[in-house]
């Protein structure tokens, strides 16, 4: 016989549900967007320090891996890393399912964080030139259209960040017919006269507002 506990099964199922629903990956791409120190996908400290939620959901977690152990006769190394597999791929699973069947407006539009990209490059001692590069799926049948600004998520007390300095130009206008994949480019001037510190550089893995009406995602 595999379950030894049954009960103790269940609670652990139960531990590991509630975990993932508090930090479910939707409608931005991580519930706690400010998030500087991650375990398990789960955000324990933030730029203004530790997240009281975070510890919080890691010690669930935790408990639910040891009710979970201590719940199985036989092949617990086995079972318990299958669970915490199925914890990290099925939030992504569902969002798919989700976003390709019954999501609308912004929430049916994929950004593609991992090939997106910024290039910033000086014009003279007083200019630069911003230049990105972000590819997005609308999943629904319907055109859409959206505004795009940018955010650093490491650099919250630092207005001035590169990525940031995008904003100069925003908000970016985004149209997309239905279940279009679109590369879209933006460009913008800066006025970095006050600002010190700047040259040449690129920014890898963007992350970016997207806004319609009165709903926004951070992504």
């Amino acid at each position: 016989m595999i379950i030894r506990n049954f009960k103790r099964l269940y609670i652990a199922i139960g531990f590991f549900v509630l975990v993932m629903i508090v930090n479910f990956p939707f409608p931005h791409v991580k519930p706690f967007a400010e998030g500087t120190l991650w375990i398990m996908n789960i955000p324990t400290r933030t730029s203004s320090g530790i997240h009281i939620l975070g510890i919080f959901s890691v010690i669930l977690l935790f408990i639910g891996i040891y009710l979970l152990a201590t719940s199985l006769e036989k092949y617990r190394v086995r079972l318990v890393i299958l669970a915490l597999v199925l914890y990290s791929l099925l939030p992504l699973g569902i969002i798919d399912v989700y976003q390709k069947t019954f999501a609308s407006g912004v929430n049916a539009v994929d950004y593609e964080q991992e090939s997106s990209k910024c290039e910033f490059n000086m014009v003279d001692d007083k200019t630069m030139l911003g230049s990105c590069e972000l590819t997005f799926t609308n999943h629904s049948n319907h055109d859409l259209n959206f505004d795009v600004t940018f955010y650093d998520k490491y650099s919250d007390l630092e207005p001035d960040t590169m990525i940031r300095l995008m904003n100069e130009g925003s908000p970016y206008d985004v149209s997309m017919r239905g279940n279009e994949t679109k590369t879209v480019h933006f460009n913008t001037e800066i006025d970095i006269s006050k600002l010190n510190g700047f040259s040449n550089g690129i920014a890898y893995q963007v992350h970016i507002q997207i806004k319609k009406g009165d709903k926004i995602r951070y992504l």
